[in-house]
């Protein structure tokens, strides 16, 4: 029962239906009065929900009972203050819950978070990990993702989570190497991210996955093969690996479409320069693609259209004239790091991020 007498059900807009409705309706020019004629069901679950009130002496028959109806407004008003109540209620039991957990809540996180870190082994703890770390996310997400285009399915999976973080206010950049842009999938993953604020570019350096949640959190690799992954949450740490992000961030490229334009043109120099200094220091042309993120026979084409540009017949002919050239040093940056260059770490398969 509630404070005003009425059962907890005849709160329940689900008591009434159309029909019932149509009944009251029906009695409304002959209230208040008797009830003839209209459905006996109809008319009690009219009465429970407060929009008929009945009235009759003690020991009567049906017969001498009357109604007179409610005013529908008032009937809702009450309702209405029913339901408010009620979700007060549950949000006090809500916070109540959250009190209880506090402390185990707690002992989770202090097991999760030995020393500042933790190892994930296998892609479902490793996936599970970053999910939970998504969730999580409230400012800001950095993530490198190298490699070429990106598989429909990966993306798939990552794109939910991805836009629910960014619908929170969560600012997001992401870095992929330059040939990713050829991959259709990629290409809708970027617009559909981009469209909710997040920013991508490309590189054509080599660097591995890497993800950081609030500059709190990051996963780097833990392995060769990517199967095991290593959660990060020493303060000192995470913060070099956000520097070392934004390193590559301010070389990085904005994410566009393959196509005839500014942005395309320099990709291609940028690409073509990267090969070039691959041949001078005389790398295979394996080590080279795998730097780079492209296939083999792709940067085979890159080096015999170098070649025949630079009129070289052999491989160490092309190495000389690339250094005769002066090729490399006309595309020095002004001012180069002071520091020595960062050699990235191999990282988990992070697909939850795209």
């Amino acid at each position: 029962m509630t404070e005003r007498g009425e059962p907890r059900a005849a709160r329940s807009t689900g008591l009434l239906d159309p029909e019932d409705i149509e009944v009251y309706i029906s009695l409304l020019p002959r209230l208040p009065g008797p009830a003839d004629g209209a459905p006996p069901e109809a008319v009690r679950r009219l009465v429970r929900s407060g929009l008929l009130h009945e009235s009759g002496e003690a020991g009567e028959g049906r017969d001498r009972v009357t109604y007179a109806a409610a005013n529908p407004a008032l009937v809702c008003g009450r309702r209405a203050k029913g339901i408010l109540d009620e979700a007060q209620e549950m949000i006090l039991r809500l916070l109540r819950n959250q009190e209880t957990l506090a402390p185990a809540v707690d002992a989770y996180l202090s097991q999760r978070d030995p020393g500042g870190y933790k190892v994930h082994s296998g892609m479902p703890h490793i996936n599970a990990a970053i999910e939970m770390a998504t969730r999580e996310c409230r400012e800001e997400i950095l993530t490198s993702q190298p490699g070429g285009p990106r598989s429909a399915e990966v993306l798939a999976t990552a794109l939910p989570p991805t836009l629910d973080m960014l619908r929170r206010g969560a600012r997001m950049k992401t870095i992929y190497q330059h040939n990713a842009r050829s991959g259709p999938a990629t290409q809708a993953y970027v617009r559909a991210i981009e469209e909710h604020g997040a920013e991508v570019r490309t590189l054509d350096e080599n660097f591995d996955r890497l993800i950081i949640f609030d500059r709190k959190v990051a996963f780097i690799p833990g392995t060769e093969d990517r199967s095991v992954a290593v959660e990060v949450r020493i303060p000192a740490v995470v913060s070099f690996l956000a520097v070392v992000f934004e390193r590559s961030w301010l070389r990085a490229v904005p994410f566009t479409p393959p196509g005839r334009d500014r942005a395309t043109a320099r990709i291609t120099d940028e690409m073509e320069l990267a090969i070039l200094r691959h041949v001078v220091a005389g790398d295979k042309d394996a080590v080279t693609a795998q730097q780079l993120g492209i296939s083999v026979r792709r940067c085979q084409t890159y080096i015999a259209r170098l070649s025949d540009r630079l009129g070289s017949r052999s491989r160490a002919q092309l190495g000389y004239l690339i250094a005769k050239s002066g090729l490399l040093e006309a595309n020095v940056p002004d001012e180069p790091p002071k520091d020595p260059e960062h050699t990235p770490v191999h990282a988990a398969s992070l697909s939850t991020v795209g």
